[in-house]
């Protein structure tokens, strides 16, 4: 090997290595640059009025900007087999920066989007050497690097305040070192080319139309062992064709190629840049729609009508006036109140006006909504009436209930008043009673009547059957008894007592019916009573009634209450006995007029006045057996 060629090769060694150690930034800082801005070169959220989102908005929009990078970075490089560690700040790579173009473009329609970022950077420095035999004096490095990312990917979020996209692509490296040794000046070149494969995403979060902030990342491979990056901005839109952004970004890539080229570096640093949008819809004008409620009333029904504004900033105030062709309308905000007392029939417009009063154009929408006022309906009222009891019996009460209803709004049920076609009816309220005294049998109607508050009436009829009840029982002579014994004519005899017990079984299996007992005694000469001067004649015919309910009472158990005694003139030796089954009219009974009652507290049932009954021997002998055996 001739002695120039020995010379440049020991050089290239020197001063590659003084390159990637002394100045690295000079080798780094093109790698720093060209890191795909993907947060910032894909800001598909940069909002728009609602009406430009990507869901509605079917047109393309295009963001674009330049950027810079200004990254420290660390890691190591080898050139030729030879590796070094860098540690190099973001000043090192500006002080060394020889010029390069850094930028973005992404297009979007629809949740679809197509990010592209390119960056090409050159750095250069001259480092001197120490003295050598070839006798130069110093070494230029120039330093060229081109990134170039295309992506595609779809926005699978996508709400008005936050959107995430999906993203995948390319990422192609260029990165070529040019040594001048000096005073040679002679150039010699290496370069290294990859392509990697990346996938990533980004999400975006919306504070206003004009600010939000985003973060991204991708990760990937391919001819590089790794390549991978995040990045966050802080993004700032005042007007849609100007903006900017600033942010931090990371980044890191191990590739190794041939001839010993290792370029294992991490890099992170400041990222800013500018943003112009493009395409896209113009912002929608403001508008507003206009709706009541009910669309159909009465008059003095109430209105609600409420207005609906589109396309106004959402972080200014809107105010609100309202104003109607008929009634008096009150509000100031979205919804207003429209009183419609006094209102003919007719169609009304209620007009409502919303106003942006921050914005200088296009900051007023109107709307109007119509109503129709109706004749109120002039329906009688409906009303229904029933009767409890529906049938009675003449005398019996019966209640009447009303009930009326209007099927026209507002009105009220005033009064009720009643009419019957026999009988007495009172009430004037929703209950009547009907009197049905003194009614013949058969059918009554009763009317009502309702009136409204509008002086409208209604009629309904209900029917109350009168059952005349059936003539009560009449009483009826039942027996007679005799009184044949003339020392003792009030006795009752065997004969007699037969008669009653006949009697008694007969209340017995009546247990409602009672019996008059009517004694007489006509003609008789009656036996004297008492003692000394109270001696006087006895009430024969009195005493005969009494000693026959005695009999009845005493001896058969009837209730006292059942039998009444009487006396009357027109027989004699003689005692009537009258059945009054249960119901019979006593006043109305033949067989006891003028008859008297018997005063019992004065005559009561005499001493033997009716035989007792005869024991058999056998029980007589049995009545005496337990003397017998007392004596025992």
């Amino acid at each position: 090997m001739d002695l120039p060629r020995k010379l440049y090769r020991e050089v290239l060694v020197v001063v590659t290595l003084s390159l990637w150690v002394c100045l690295g930034a000079s080798a780094q800082g093109p790698v720093a640059v060209s890191v795909q801005n993907q947060a910032t070169a894909t800001p598909t959220t940069n909002p728009l009025p609602p009406v430009a989102s990507s869901t509605s908005d079917d047109t393309w929009h295009f963001d674009l900007g330049p950027y810079v990078f200004v990254p420290g970075i660390h890691g190591t490089v080898g050139v030729l087999g030879h590796d070094a560690s860098v540690h190099v700040s973001g000043s090192d790579v500006l002080s060394n920066f020889n010029g390069g173009l850094a930028g973005f473009v992404q297009a979007r329609k629809n949740r679809f989007v197509v990010p592209i970022d390119f960056i090409w950077t050159r750095i250069g420095t001259t480092q001197g050497i120490p003295l050598n035999d070839f006798g130069q004096t110093s070494v230029r490095f120039l330093q060229t690097q081109t990134i170039f990312t295309p992506k595609v990917g779809y926005r699978i979020v996508d709400q008005e305040h936050f959107k995430v996209d999906a993203l995948v692509g390319l990422r192609y490296w260029h990165e070529g070192l040019t040594v001048t040794p000096r005073p040679a000046n002679v150039n010699h070149y290496q370069s290294a080319n990859w392509v990697d494969a990346v996938a990533g995403g980004k999400f975006e979060f919306d504070f206003s139309p004009k600010f939000w902030i985003t973060g991204a990342g991708d990760a990937g491979g391919g001819q590089a062992n790794l390549d991978y990056q995040a990045v966050g901005t802080l993004n700032v839109q005042p007007k849609p064709l100007f903006g900017f952004f600033a942010g931090w970004r990371y980044l890191v890539v191990n590739y190794t190629g041939s001839k010993g080229f290792l370029f294992d570096v991490a890099q992170s640093g400041p990222v800013v840049g500018l943003n112009m949008q493009l395409g896209g819809k113009p912002p929608a004008p403001p508008t507003a729609s206009c709706s009541v409620s009910p669309m159909e009333i009465y008059p003095g029904d109430p209105v609600t009508a409420t207005i609906n504004p589109q396309y106004f900033n959402p972080k200014h105030t809107v105010t609100y006036t309202w104003n109607s062709s008929g009634g008096k309308v009150s509000g100031t905000g979205t919804t207003a109140i429209l009183d419609t007392t006094g209102l003919a029939p007719g169609s009304y417009t209620v007009s409502g006006t919303a106003t942006d009063p921050k914005e200088k154009k296009n900051n007023t929408a109107s709307c109007n909504a119509s109503f129709t006022v109706k004749a109120k309906p002039m329906n009688p009222p409906q009303a229904s009436c029933s009767a409890n009891p529906t049938t009675v019996k003449s005398g019996d009460p019966s209640t009447i209930t009303a009930s009326a209803t209007s099927s026209d709004p507002g009105v009220t049920i005033f009064s009720y008043s009643y009419q019957a076609t026999a009988g007495r009816i009172s009430g004037t309220g929703r209950t009547a009673t009907l009197d049905t005294t003194g009614a013949q049998s058969g059918p009554i109607s009763v009317t009502v009547t309702a009136t409204d508050s509008r002086g409208l009436t209604g009629q309904c009829t209900t029917m109350v059957g009168i059952e005349n009840p059936p003539p009560p029982p009449a009483c009826s002579k039942a027996n007679s008894i005799q009184f044949p014994d003339v020392k003792r004519p009030w006795r009752v005899d065997n004969t007699a007592k037969a008669i009653l017990d006949d009697v008694e079984n007969r209340l017995k299996s009546d247990p409602n019916a009672k019996i008059a007992i009517i004694g007489y005694a006509d003609g008789e000469k009656a036996p004297m009573v008492g003692t000394g001067k109270h001696r006087h004649p006895m009430n024969l015919a009195a005493q005969r009634a009494v000693n026959a309910k005695g009999y009845l009472v005493q001896q058969q158990g009837i209730d006292p209450s059942r039998v009444e005694v009487r006396q009357r003139t027109g027989q004699q030796q003689v005692a009537d006995i009258i059945w009054l089954p249960q119901g019979a009219n006593e006043s109305a009974c033949a067989d006891l007029k003028n008859t008297t009652p018997v005063d019992e507290s004065l005559v009561k049932p005499s001493e033997n006045a009716y035989p007792k009954p005869r024991m058999a021997p056998q029980a007589r002998h049995h009545a005496a057996k337990p003397a017998a055996s007392t004596q025992q």
